[in-house]
């Protein structure tokens, strides 16, 4: 039995024809991609928009409580930067009012507070302010005389920085701290690290270091 002769077009029908029954079958799915895609690109910009007069705002308080310092009102500063590290968390503005929090508290003695304000933005804060929020914490240890969580910060910071100088300084800062707590193997490691790039700054007192940390006293 012979098969009529019909058009392919006629008897598959064209791709446009495919395409528009498929959208028909399709539409209520389509749609709601679409209502999806303009939602979520509505959300980003709104997101974007929203951190953006965020950062704003933190930079405006922070300014503010920059001035009330500036004036001498320190109980009014330490107020306002309260204020700023509080509802900015995470913002450029309101890590550097923590941190300038932490060093007015610092300079009234009140170690243990200042570490505490650094301890509650360090996860959020920006990364370039991080080697900044270690070695402030570093400081505040040193000043409590506990040696070893102050080494544990110059590490922090050196691991943080992305300059190979300042990182060896921070590497330094942990070695003699952790000389200063009597922890003689840490420091040992560190400054036999040091001494191995002779373009650091740093390698000199290394050398030195080490020959305080091995030598042995001369029997009479």
């Amino acid at each position: 039995m012979t098969t009529p002769n019909i058009p392919a077009r006629q008897r598959y029908g064209s791709s446009d024809e495919s395409l528009g029954d498929w959208m028909l079958l399709h539409k209520r799915e389509l749609m709601w991609a679409l209502v999806s895609l303009a939602v979520i690109v509505g959300g980003f910009w709104f997101y974007q928009r929203s951190q953006s007069i965020k950062a704003q705002r933190a930079e405006t308080a922070y300014f503010q409580a920059r001035q009330s310092a500036a004036a001498g009102n320190l109980p009014l500063a330490v107020s306002d930067l309260k204020k700023v590290v509080a509802r900015y968390e995470g913002t450029r503005a309101g890590t550097q009012a923590a941190l300038s929090l932490a060093q007015t508290l610092y300079d009234q003695k009140q170690y243990k507070e200042g570490l505490a304000v650094l301890k509650k933005v360090e996860a959020k804060a920006p990364d370039d302010f991080r080697p900044s929020i270690h070695l402030l914490e570093a400081a505040g240890y040193e000043e409590l005389k506990d040696f070893t969580p102050a080494a544990e910060q110059y590490k922090l910071a050196a691991m943080a920085t992305e300059f190979p100088v300042d990182k060896a300084k921070y590497q330094a800062g942990a070695a003699r701290d952790y000389m200063a707590a009597g922890k003689a193997d840490q420091a040992k490691a560190i400054w036999t690290e040091l001494t191995k790039d002779d373009s650091s700054p740093e390698a000199a007192e290394a050398r030195v270091r080490l020959g305080e940390l091995t030598a042995k006293p001369m029997k009479i």
